[in-house]
């Protein structure tokens, strides 16, 4: 989701001349802190969420020290993703609980409670962010996704798969270009909904769409876990040698993304995967 992955291009400040005029440079101290938060978007770019997250706590007080009030909450809110990606859902909740008045931050808490299994806790902040964002709210798309998850926490597949279809919905009517890791994150949901709900015939052809996308957004980590979902459902899908065939299949694709990768987490689920094959 959005939530889940920054967007660089938002980050980078690009500096760039106007008609000729001359450009009058940013306060030292403010460039450094605009460096520290450009060097945290590379790190995550690179996969290092530990030297991003120390980039972005470094901006963070560099725009404290200047009584820059939006970049402090712009790189509390980058610290709270990495703890995320971190599996520190206690330490994400800390950083973007008490934003109360940000609805960003209260996604992130509502991601953190969910990864903390506190989906009733979860449910309420979504349903507090969806009162106050209609259907053009820039979060409303990324609030029915969390409410998809929670769903799905709480074994209620049709209830989830209906908060992923609307997130879809709202997804499609934008920029399905500037939005595709959000995109894929939804296809993945509503395969997850359709496959809860002993549907695997109709959940691979929304794993397979939400691959084809994190492919083009060259994301290993998603890729790895959809080949990975995607040898479950074949799994799911019959019993026979061909069934078993591409199953199999699917499972050594993700040992292989996961390999080159470097994600030890999903290659030992891919390799117990396959040793029950």
């Amino acid at each position: 989701m959005r939530l889940a992955n920054l967007a660089l291009a938002g980050i980078l400040v690009a500096l760039a001349g106007c008609g000729g005029a001359p450009v009058t440079p940013e306060p030292p101290l403010r460039s450094q802190a605009f460096a520290a938060e450009q060097d945290g978007a590379r790190r995550h770019a690179r996969g290092d969420s530990v030297g991003a997250a120390r980039s972005f706590a470094a901006a963070e007080r560099q725009f404290a020290a200047l009584d820059d009030g939006e970049g402090v909450a712009r790189n509390r809110r980058y610290r709270a993703r990495m703890a995320l990606q971190l599996g520190d859902a206690e330490g994400a909740l800390a950083l973007a609980d008490p934003m109360k008045e940000d609805t960003e931050a209260q996604l992130i808490a509502a991601q953190a409670l969910l990864a903390g299994g506190r989906a009733p806790e979860a449910e309420l902040r979504l349903a507090a962010a969806a009162s106050g964002c209609g259907s053009t709210c820039p979060h409303a798309a990324s609030i029915a996704l969390l409410r998809a998850r929670r769903a799905l926490a709480a074994q209620a597949p049709a209830e989830a798969e209906a908060h992923a279809r609307g997130g879809l919905a709202l997804l499609l009517r934008g920029d399905a270009t500037a939005n595709a890791v959000e995109l894929a994150n939804a296809h993945r949901l509503l395969g997850d909904a359709l496959l809860a709900a002993s549907r695997p015939a109709d959940a691979e052809g929304e794993i397979a769409t939400a691959l084809e996308l994190d492919r083009r957004a060259a994301n290993p980590e998603k890729i790895a876990r959809d080949w990975l979902l995607l040898g479950d459902i074949r799994r799911r899908l019959g019993s026979d040698a061909q069934a078993s065939a591409r199953a199999s299949e699917a499972y050594r694709r993700a040992r292989a993304v996961a390999e080159a990768a470097g994600l030890a987490e999903i290659t030992k689920a891919a390799e117990a995967a396959l040793a029950k094959e």
